[in-house]
């Protein structure tokens, strides 16, 4: 069949579907008009009035309590280890001043004692030769070796008083071997170790007659009255803890509490646990060295409002109510504790929704009726969360 055959048929069935979609148009057009402007949800909606103002939250924390005043003792010298006035003993006390560790010295000091002997020695010839050439600086040094004692100590030399006087000191040799010895007596005090303060014996290493090395670790000494407990706590939790903040720390090991201070938190983030070490300083007799505590701080939030958890969106936004129409906000979550989050970002006077409605979306039309006003969106002086 030739194309001039058909062609009027195509043409009538193209009118027909033109037609026919003019019509279906017009029919919705109607249905449109007859059904008025878009439904408005008959659900009712709970919103609340923000206030920001300074939320409190709590922060766990938990760690290892050590003593303030704790030392660890390494030997300067080698030698025989040797008990003092009592055995350096865990759980031994020692009162400051006190020996607590002793390594033989006999073959030292007969070393240093021969040393002073030989410093005596060039002082006493060095007499003669200065009450001749400087018979007015002659008293000083007479006197110093009339008080010179080869068991004891060297007390400082005479104070020359011209440069002549120092250098003809010098020339003999006698500031040289002076210090020498001086300097023997420093490592000879390093033979035994006095305590620097009241305290205990918590490690020791070491036992009588076992042979010591420059450089071994011969033990601990704490003193107990003051501790402080090393804490880890998240990032966005470590800027609202201020130092002097109080915290009541708790352990398995004694009843009730103990109340420590914050004395310092560390500005730098631990790379291995991506924490911030935060440290409390306590005392109380029922702790010990290395036992474990936990507390928990309140901390303050400024200029933010305590939500129920279950109104954010993927932690970023919530609902609020413009006019008629929910509205999704963009919101800083501050911290999420438990079943309540810490916001900042939602501006004063901002009605937001208090609880969750199923299916609600933004863009939703709500009907003025179903909108029921409650209290709440702040927080008061007590950080207390009164929108949920």
């Amino acid at each position: 069949m030739s194309l001039k055959k058909i062609q009027p048929y195509i043409i009538a069935a193209a009118i027909v579907l033109a037609g026919l979609l003019v019509g279906g148009l017009l029919g919705t057009r109607k249905d449109q008009d007859e059904q008025g402007p878009a439904k408005k949800d008959a659900r009712p909606v709970r919103v609340t009035t923000v206030k920001n103002g300074t939320v409190f939250r709590t922060v766990s924390m938990s760690g290892k309590l050590e003593a303030v005043r704790k030392i660890e003792l390494y030997a300067e010298v080698s030698g025989v280890f040797v008990d003092a006035s009592r055995p350096f003993r865990a759980g031994n006390a020692f009162d400051r001043g006190e020996v607590l560790v002793r390594i033989k010295d006999d073959v030292y000091r007969s070393t240093v004692l021969a040393e002073r002997s030989a410093l005596l020695n060039e002082l006493t010839l060095l007499l003669p030769d200065l009450a001749i050439d400087f018979p007015t600086h002659f008293a000083p040094w007479k006197a110093y070796v009339e008080n010179f004692r080869i068991d004891a100590s060297l007390k400082p030399l005479p104070k020359a008083a011209t440069d002549r006087i120092r250098n003809y000191v010098a020339a003999r040799n006698i500031y040289s071997r002076f210090y020498s010895v001086r300097s023997m007596e420093e490592t000879l005090g390093k033979y035994r170790i006095t305590a620097p303060f009241d305290g205990v014996v918590t490690v020791s290493e070491v036992n009588p007659g076992m042979l010591v090395r420059t450089g071994q670790k011969l033990g601990e000494f704490s003193a107990g009255g003051r501790y402080e407990l090393e804490a880890s706590v998240g990032v966005k939790d470590a800027p609202f803890i201020r130092a002097g903040e109080k915290i009541e720390l708790r352990s398995a090991d004694f009843d009730g509490s103990v109340e420590g201070v914050v004395s310092r938190v560390n500005t730098a983030i631990d790379e291995s646990t991506q924490t911030v070490n935060v440290y409390v300083s306590a005392g109380d007799p029922r702790l010990k060295d290395g036992m474990y505590l936990s507390g928990e701080l309140r901390v303050p939030v400024d200029e933010a409002i305590a939500v129920s958890r279950s109104l954010l969106n993927n932690e970023k936004t919530i609902y609020a109510l413009d006019d008629s129409v929910i509205v999704e906000i963009p919101v800083e979550t501050v911290a999420l504790d438990g079943r309540e989050a810490v916001l900042r970002g939602v501006d004063d006077g901002t009605r937001i929704v208090a609880e969750p409605v199923e299916g609600m979306y933004g863009g939703m039309v709500i009907d003025p009726a179903g909108v029921v006003e409650t209290e709440g969106g702040e927080a008061d002086s007590t950080g207390q969360d009164i929108a949920k």
